[in-house]
């Protein structure tokens, strides 16, 4: 819905407008007394000009159109612009009225169309639209990152309008964060709420502060800093369901979610995230539920890993329910982390000596279904895991009638290893070598000779880990392995 906010004297000019279109009086409301409905967008006619209020949560692109002169022409563009009809507004606007390249350049932000050097010239003056082109624009001629700051803080600098100061700072701040300055954003953030001098535009600039908070954490995380950030976002967040933005408080649900996990609250966490995939649900939004889903699926996995195995079954409920947007062949890489996921929880869910066959006959296809997406070609580091994991989980499976599960095990280690050499990823091989040396101690030497040379192999590879390992406790295991070898060594 559009609400078109305008004086009694010019009230009656502009229901002639809106309704000389049919039934467009049925999707936009003029107002004289001021009062807006919780998500209505809103243009402004009044002294025979229609200017365009900011937007300040994103439901738009961040062009700032110029305060114009009241036409026919011009306020319905400006109406199906606003319905993001853009056809439509391009129809009724010539292309030699002055604000056709204005609407050019918005619409060219919104889809991602060409800026040519002669639209740029076009569009004016404005430091804020410059910054906002070249920052979200595709641009041949593009900017530096350090000509964007220059050109940020040019617009910032100069404009006397508070509003207008906040909103370009709003996209300045995106720019830190994109660059990953979180420390600068935050402070930045900081004085730019101070300086704002309008609810709305203190919200936005919080909301930006968060996103910069967020991405500053580091481990070991502080509960203080934890503490402090949740009590932020859950602000934020009430915020904007206030206003309605229910797919702004869903995203910073998502984030909300992260650090109550982070703070091991997983009751809260829990309500964070179906907050967000409540709100997706209503917005019709299907890779973001999708994500959510999953967000939801590893919050329930790690719950049931840290003391809560009751978590494990509503872990792989969740999983299975991402599956439903995240399909094979649409998404075929989050299909593959649904399924490794599914691998692990199905190896490692407690079961009865009934019930276990069942669960690993699960898991190893969960695995093989995985490793037929991250392939050694196409995803070498995903492979390496994906095997890593299957060998380790294998080394715990009943034994199998058909096959070896241990010499199946120390195939994949082998395969892993390939892609996980010492110096590409010197702690993953530590890592792999060590949980292939538990391998070792538990597989059959059909002979003296085998024996022989399972003692050198294990004993190479100890000394492996001894060199490649910075982790004091996986050096420590690597030395605990040579004590047992020289142990053995006597019997032998």
């Amino acid at each position: 819905m559009i609400t078109i906010l305008t004086t009694i004297e010019e009230q009656f000019a502009v229901e002639q407008i809106v309704s000389s279109v049919d039934r467009l009086h049925e999707l936009v409301l003029v107002s004289t007394d001021g009062s807006v409905q919780s998500g209505d967008k809103i243009l402004e006619v009044t002294n025979g000009h229609i200017r365009t209020p900011i937007d300040w949560f994103d439901t738009e692109p961040p062009y700032r159109y110029p305060e114009v002169q009241l036409t026919e022409t011009r306020l319905l563009a400006l109406i199906f612009d606003k319905l993001e009809n853009q056809q439509q507004a391009f129809q009724l606007l010539s292309e030699e009225d002055t604000f056709y390249p204005h609407l050019l350049a918005a619409t060219s932000l919104r889809f991602g169309y060409e800026f040519t050097e002669d639209l740029i010239h076009s569009i004016g003056n404005s430091l804020h639209n410059q910054a906002i082109v070249y920052h979200y624009g595709y641009v041949q001629s593009k900017k530096s990152f350090k000509e964007l700051r220059e050109l940020y803080a040019k617009a910032l600098g100069t404009t006397s309008d508070l509003e207008m100061k906040s909103y370009t700072a709003k996209h300045y701040l995106n720019l830190l964060i994109d660059g990953g300055l979180y420390t600068e954003a935050v402070e930045a953030a900081k004085i730019f709420i101070k300086e704002a001098n309008s609810s709305e535009s203190i919200l936005a600039l919080k909301i930006q502060l968060c996103q910069a908070l967020f991405k500053n954490l580091s481990v070991p995380y502080s509960k203080d800093q934890l503490s402090s950030l949740l009590q932020q976002q859950s602000e934020c967040i009430l915020d904007l369901e206030e206003k309605r933005l229910q797919l702004n408080a869903a995203l910073m649900a998502m984030d909300a979610c992260d650090v109550a996990n982070f703070m091991g609250d997983f009751p809260e966490a829990k309500e964070f995230i179906n907050k967000a995939i409540q709100y997706f649900k209503e917005e019709d939004i299907s890779e973001f539920l999708g994500e959510a889903g999953l967000k939801k699926a590893h919050l329930l996995y790690h719950w049931s890993k840290n003391g809560s195995p009751q978590y494990y079954k509503s872990a792989i409920n969740a999983f299975q329910d991402t599956l439903k947007v995240f399909k094979k062949d649409l998404y075929p890489e989050q299909f593959a982390e649904v399924q490794h996921n599914l691998a692990l929880i199905y190896s490692e869910i407690p079961a009865t000596e009934d019930e276990k066959p069942i669960w690993t006959a699960f898991s190893a296809s969960a695995f093989k279904e995985t490793l037929g997406i991250y392939t050694k070609e196409a995803h070498p580091y995903e492979y390496a895991m994906v095997c890593h994991n299957y060998a380790t989980a294998l080394m715990d499976f009943p034994k199998a009638k058909l096959h070896d599960n241990y010499k199946k095990a120390y195939g994949l280690f082998e395969a892993a290893l390939e892609v996980r050499t010492g110096n590409a990823y010197p702690m993953e091989r530590a890592l792999t070598l060590l949980n292939q040396l538990e391998l070792c101690w538990l597989m059959h030497n059909a002979d003296g000779i085998e024996e022989e040379k399972r003692y050198a192999e294990m004993k190479a590879k100890s000394e492996e880990i001894e060199a490649l390992a910075q982790d004091e406790v996986l050096v420590a295991k690597a030395q605990d392995h040579l004590r047992r070898l020289e142990q053995l060594k006597e019997i032998i």
